[in-house]
Formats: C-alpha cells, sequence, structure tokens
C-alpha cells in the first residue's frame, strides 16, 4: 500500500470435482452468450476425477478476503500455473462463471494473462487456470515514496494502454486497474499483462455507487452518493491508468479520493482547469515534460 507522499501518512486436501466447465475459444464471441458445455457431477464422469488430480500446489502465491492463488504444476500439460481459488461463501456462482467467460474471452491478446478453458470447483471454492505470472505484480516492485524509473514506466505504459485499448475495443471496461492487478512476466517489465476481471462490465451498464472510495477511482464515480449510479464508459479505465502510471513514477498516491474535499486532487484539478504544463503542483514537478502531458 502506499501513501502519498506530501500530506498523507502510509496509511493439499485434493478436490471433489462438484462441477467441471469447458469453453471453446471459437464459440466465444461478444454479440452473443458464451457458449458452454457443463458436466453434472456423477461418480461416473471421469473427467471431473481428473481435472483437480492433474495438479500439484507447490505453494501460496498470494490471498484475500475473497480467495487464494496457489503455484501449481500441472502434471498433464507439464507446466506451472496459477490455480485463483474463490470462496463459495463470498461469491456467487453467477458471479464466478462471468468472471471466468470473461478472462477466457480476452486470454487471446498478448497482453492479457491466459486463462485455460476450463474450471472445477470443491467444496469450498470455485477454482480457475491461469499462466503463472513468474514475476509479480507490479505493486510489489515499485519502491515505496520512490518509485520506478521512469523508462520503466514508459515500457509499462506502452503495454497496459494497448491492452487497455483492446479491452475497451470488446465493450467492456476493466473498472479494477491498479498495480496490484498488473502481473510481471520479468522484472524489467518487458512483457506485462493485465489481470483480474472480477468487476468488468460492459459498456453503457450503469453501476452503483461504491462502499468506499479508493485512489484509482475516477471523480464522477466518486462523487456519487448512495443510489446513484454511473452510466459506465472507459473513462473509469484512463482514470485508473493515469493514477496506476502516477504510483509506479513516485511510490505514492496523487491523492486519496478524487474529490474536491481531498486538498491533493483539488490542487491537481486546479491546475489542470488553470494552470501551465510547466508550472505543475510541487508533488508534480519532478516529473519530465513528456511525463506532465500524460495527464
Amino acid at each position: 500500500m502506499f501513501g502519498g507522499c506530501l500530506d498523507y501518512g502510509m496509511g493439499g486436501k485434493s478436490a471433489t470435482g462438484l462441477l467441471t466447465l469447458q469453453v471453446y475459444a471459437s464459440d466465444l464471441s461478444k454479440e452473443s452468450a458464451f457458449q458452454l458445455i457443463a458436466m453434472e457431477n456423477t461418480s461416473e464422469n471421469q473427467e471431473i476425477q481428473i481435472i483437480p488430480e492433474q495438479y500439484q500446489v507447490l505453494e501460496k502465491l498470494g490471498e484475500g478476503t475473497f480467495g487464494q492463488v496457489l503455484l501449481a504444476h500441472d502434471k498433464l500439460a507439464g507446466r506451472s500455473v496459477a490455480l485463483k481459488l474463490m470462496k463459495k461463501e463470498k461469491t456467487h456462482q453467477d458471479a464466478f462463471v462471468k468472471e471466468f467467460k470473461v478472462a477466457v474471452y480476452l486470454s487471446h491478446h498478448k497482453g492479457i494473462i491466459t486463462t485455460y478453458p476450463y474450471f472445477f470447483d470443491n467444496l469450498h471454492n470455485y477454482i480457475y487456470v491461469q499462466e503463472v505470472a513468474t514475476a509479480g505484480t507490479l505493486e510489489a516492485i515499485i519502491v515505496e515514496k520512490v518509485g520506478l524509473p521512469e523508462y520503466i514506466v514508459k515500457r509499462c505504459a506502452a503495454q497496459i494502454s494497448e491492452a487497455l485499448f483492446f479491452i475497451h475495443n470488446q465493450g467492456l471496461v476493466h473498472r479494477d486497474l491498479k498495480p496490484d492487478n498488473i502481473l510481471l512476466m520479468d522484472k524489467e517489465c518487458h512483457n506485462i499483462k493485465i489481470g483480474d476481471f472480477g468487476l468488468t462490465e460492459r459498456f453503457g451498464r450503469f453501476i452503483p455507487s461504491m462502499s468506499h472510495i479508493i485512489p484509482y477511482m475516477a471523480p464522477e464515480l466518486s462523487i456519487l452518493e448512495p443510489n446513484q449510479y454511473l452510466h459506465l464508459g472507459p473513462s473509469i479505465d484512463v482514470w485508473a491508468f493515469g493514477v496506476t502510471l502516477y504510483v509506479a513514477l513516485t511510490g505514492c498516491f496523487p491523492w486519496l479520493e478524487a474529490v474536491n474535499r481531498d486538498h491533493q486532487f483539488q490542487i491537481f484539478a486546479s491546475w489542470k482547469t488553470y494552470g501551465e504544463i510547466d508550472a505543475p503542483p510541487v508533488s508534480w514537478q519532478s516529473f519530465t515534460r513528456e511525463a506532465l502531458n500524460v495527464w
């Protein structure tokens, strides 16, 4: 977690195979429902028994409120994979299937983490399988209150923007872009990918106000009152992309919330409205002119 640099302080047991579902990439289209082949839970169905048993769990990669990610060896494919486990008590089955379908559908782009086209479950978790981000996340390599060299961030920016352009061209909004969801295949960021599509929605959907505000949240979403809704568009991701770049360059949040009651955001908004590009606020003065032009 990053604080602000100015006014802010730092804040195996084997699976039982209850359900297996396979998706074929050729059946996926954004215009129609995903065509799914589901296999019911029967003791005679051998594939249900085989899929969980083909993975040897090696270690835990991460854990959160809604589940965990495990590093495993796929004995049939002969490769390392990441198993994403989502707690059934925290996740409705429809929400899990939706996230899975979106992740598979977007997987053919080089800037999106690959999700393999099947999932299974056990007594407590829904589980799907992804490629391993061998170098972790962008958040993990950002030095707090220091950031990363501009050439590294520039390298990241080009890849993230290309992947976002692809996502938006599919009529989708990621809605949760941040350094923790930017996955690295190498520490020098030559190959990075966007992951985590749990909040992804289509353009034009009406989304409710959030229960809490985070620094990556766009102003139009941050100012929503309870029971108000926002007509969703790609600007949500574009804003989060800009905040992500700031955090990557500085190791700090530019503000805690993009609303006028936040002093740092108020200064930024005033500069963008009335100021000159060559006279940025104090917290932006270390950036090159080329970097400032991003915002």
